[in-house]
């Protein structure tokens, strides 16, 4: 009896610890839900044209439960950017805001809580007030965008002078590491989604230029990435309507030259640097090992749990879907490949694509996707 009395006396005192354990854990960083049942490979989206005022702009982010839903009608308005992160005072439990921050609502991914400035200082919402993830209409705190303890490049391009951060990777046959963009093209003004697109355009999530300013990067049709016809976007390459086609011998690595997989093709991309292609999405996550491929390359934005470890920051920045909707952002990324498909099954010239989910990264997913859909690209440089 008194053995079993010890045993008893122990197992309360390490439920204790244990309970003590969970609430100092409480406010870790939870993984990112699976992607629902009713999306597919077949997404993508539209919009109005919005006031790009940087005293006001409008806070709206759509639910990432679904591609086809709409928008949220519950926006905050409020001077926001990348650099309004929430500051700590001296003290840790009191964080302080700015003037111009007043009224302002901030929610941060990572801890799901949302905080509003009042009287210079970021007061914790209640419980009953906090905005899901799912119904969340705030912007992002960016400031884990890239991995602050790997060393990047950068390049400026020359077209409007945007410095992009770049990190460099291993590609097949090649000696020397290859430079990718660490982050979204953004070229081009913005139009809103119900636009058809033209040279030096792009969407912004949301009609929201907030998005492509502040590292989620442009949208762009296919024919538009490709810097091809309009007429492309509906048009398989090499037709009498779009008549513009990939030339496959731009590669000068002759193992490489002729492959599909492994085109050179400049599209919206700057001088010198061409759209990723199949083969460097499949080097980007080469090192992945036992890690999921999504989760390897993703922001911390993102996943909140990996700390981005190649600095190749992956962001989910949605898409405009074939229903003309933004949808999808923090739910899943998709960026055009140099590729065109024919869909027997609908008599469409597809466009090919990557897709990342939280939990995997599918290279040239299913049989294309719409040519008119908005999505993200990233550049290579030339080698």
């Amino acid at each position: 009896m008194k053995i079993f009395a010890n045993a008893l006396a122990l197992s309360f005192l390490l439920a204790l610890l244990a309970a003590c354990g969970d609430e100092s854990s409480s406010s870790a960083p939870d993984p990112i839900g699976e992607i629902s049942s009713s999306s597919n490979d077949d997404n993508g989206s539209s919009g109005k044209d919005k006031d790009t005022s940087s005293s006001s702009q409008k806070d709206s982010q759509k639910s990432s439960s679904s591609v086809a839903e709409k928008n949220s009608s519950s926006a905050v308005s409020g001077k926001n950017s990348s650099s309004s992160v929430v500051e700590s005072s001296s003290s840790d439990s009191v964080k302080t805001c700015t003037p111009d921050q007043e009224g302002l609502e901030q929610w941060y991914f990572f801890t799901k809580e949302t905080y509003v400035c009042q009287n210079g200082v970021w007061v914790l919402q209640s419980s009953s007030s906090v905005v899901e993830e799912s119904s969340s209409s705030k912007y992002y705190d960016m400031s884990r965008q890239f991995n602050a303890k790997l060393s990047y490049g950068e390049f400026t391009d020359p077209r409007d002078n945007r410095v992009y951060k770049t990190i460099r990777f291993r590609v097949p046959f090649v000696t020397d590491s290859v430079e990718f963009f660490a982050e979204n093209l953004n070229f081009g003004k913005m139009i809103s989604g119900g636009n058809q697109q033209g040279d030096s355009t792009k969407y912004c999530y949301d009609d929201d230029p907030w998005y492509c300013e502040n590292g989620w990067g442009g949208l762009y049709t296919w024919a538009t990435a490709m810097a091809f016809s309009a007429a492309c976007d509906s048009n398989s390459m090499g037709s009498s309507l779009c008549p513009d086609t990939i030339d496959l011998t731009k590669n000068q690595i002759e193992e490489m030259k002729g492959n599909p997989d492994c085109v050179f093709h400049q599209g919206v991309c700057p001088v010198g640097w061409h759209i990723m292609n199949r083969e460097e999405w499949a080097s980007a996550i080469s090192g992945s090992s036992i890690m999921n491929p999504s989760g390897y390359l993703s922001s911390e934005v993102w996943n909140g749990l990996l700390e981005n470890p190649t600095g190749f920051s992956l962001l989910p920045a949605g898409a405009l879907d074939e229903h003309g909707e933004f949808s999808e952002i923090m739910n899943q990324a998709f960026h055009w490949l140099p590729e065109d498909t024919y869909d027997k099954s609908s008599g469409l010239s597809k466009g090919a694509f990557t897709r990342a989910t939280s939990f995997n990264l599918y290279r040239g997913s299913g049989n294309g996707f719409v040519k008119t859909a908005g999505f993200s690209i990233r550049c290579v440089k030339d080698y």
